[in-house]
Formats: structure tokens, C-alpha cells, sequence
């Protein structure tokens, strides 16, 4: 199986002024990017990278490991290994950004494979918010690194479906993600060609 090039750069944003100038609450996706552009290659950092995007806004508690199915448990905090880049760690986060970025792509025109979604909400990794009609991300310890992620991705593609299926392109080459369909299409990116001509604007489903 190919995984995508760690290294891909991730576009900003600013390169969706609708996103930014929007009003609302996008942290969550913020946090989802962030990991994907920039996987955290530590224990350390992953270990902030939970801190900052999901224990302190109140998403799950601090998690005393990670893990990705195929994988044993690799340890965060107090007992995680003293090596600042473990092996084992880099492997796990790889595999679950190599998933993330997978079902983002089979999210994509014409398949449009909302599965994930159903799937966040099935097991229990997004609620509604009290009384709001918006939802949260709420992963447990025990979810899969990859699982807790796409929850993030999740919740901002159910509070704002039609964004994304206006605006979200993933690279079918690289995986690589923009949300800026007039420089590369919705399946291409600068350095690959789109693969396919898709329309920019669809019906929007109702919501899940």
C-alpha cells in the first residue's frame, strides 16, 4: 500500500476566503489539518498536539496512549519513551494519516463516500451539541488515532456540509489537500493534473 508523501505541503486556509471570514467556530478542522499537514513524529508532540486541539477545548480527556489497530499501544505522558522520535510512533501516526487522507479522497465526486461520517456518529466520536443543532467531536482513549482525527474532519463537514462539497479538493496522485477548486480541479493538485472533470457545486444531502 502507497502512503502519501509525509512531506506534502497543505495549503492554508486563507486559500478558502469563505472559510475564514466565515464567523464560525473551525477549530476543530484546524486541528484536523494541522495533523495531517504536519503529523507529529514524537511522542512529545503528538502528546501536544492532543493538548492543544482536543484535551483544552474540552473534546476527551488526556489520553495515556494512542494506537492504530494494527499497531500495539505506543504510550503519551509521563510513560512515554525517552526517544524523541520512536519508530513505532512514526509508523502509527503515518498509518492513520495515510487513512485520514484516504477517506477524504473517497469523499470526493463522483463516489462522494460519506461512510466515515455515519461512522463517527455510530460510534460515538460526534454529538450534537446540547440543544445546538451543531455537532462536536468527542473521541475516546481507546479510538483509533486515525478515527479521532476524521472525527474532527467529521464534525465540520456535518455542521458545514456544503462548504466542503463545494470547496474540498484531494489530490488522487498525492492525497494532498486545498479547498481552492479553480487552481487545480477537485482531484488534482499543482504539481498532478486533475484526473477527472467534476462539477464544483453539488446537490447537498440532507443532513445525517
Amino acid at each position: 500500500m502507497r502512503q502519501a508523501d509525509s512531506h506534502t505541503s497543505i495549503p492554508t486556509l486563507p486559500s478558502a476566503p469563505s472559510l475564514v471570514a466565515s464567523g464560525h467556530d473551525r477549530r476543530a478542522l484546524l486541528a484536523a489539518l494541522t495533523f495531517v499537514d504536519k503529523p507529529p513524529q514524537s511522542c512529545v508532540a503528538l502528546a501536544r498536539w492532543f493538548e492543544k486541539h482536543l484535551v483544552a477545548p474540552g473534546r476527551m480527556p488526556r489520553p495515556a496512549y494512542v494506537t492504530e489497530g494494527f499497531s500495539k499501544q505506543v504510550a503519551l505522558g509521563p510513560l512515554a519513551p525517552a526517544e524523541p522520535d520512536e519508530p513505532e510512533l512514526q509508523e502509527l501516526v503515518e498509518a492513520a494519516r495515510f487513512r485520514v487522507l484516504a477517506s477524504l479522497r473517497a469523499f470526493m465526486p463522483p463516489a462522494a463516500d460519506d461512510r466515515f461520517l455515519a461512522a463517527a456518529i455510530d460510534g460515538g466520536r460526534v454529538r450534537r451539541a446540547g440543544d445546538a443543532a451543531l455537532w462536536e467531536s468527542c473521541p475516546r482513549e481507546e479510538d483509533l488515532l486515525s478515527d479521532i482525527v476524521l472525527s474532527l474532519f467529521a464534525v465540520d463537514m456535518l455542521n458545514y456540509r456544503e462548504f466542503h462539497d463545494a470547496y474540498l479538493c484531494v489530490c488522487k496522485t498525492c492525497l494532498r489537500i486545498d479547498f481552492d477548486p479553480s487552481r487545480s480541479g477537485r482531484t488534482g493538485c499543482p504539481e498532478h493534473q486533475p484526473t477527472a472533470t467534476v462539477s464544483v457545486m453539488r446537490r447537498s444531502r440532507p443532513p445525517l
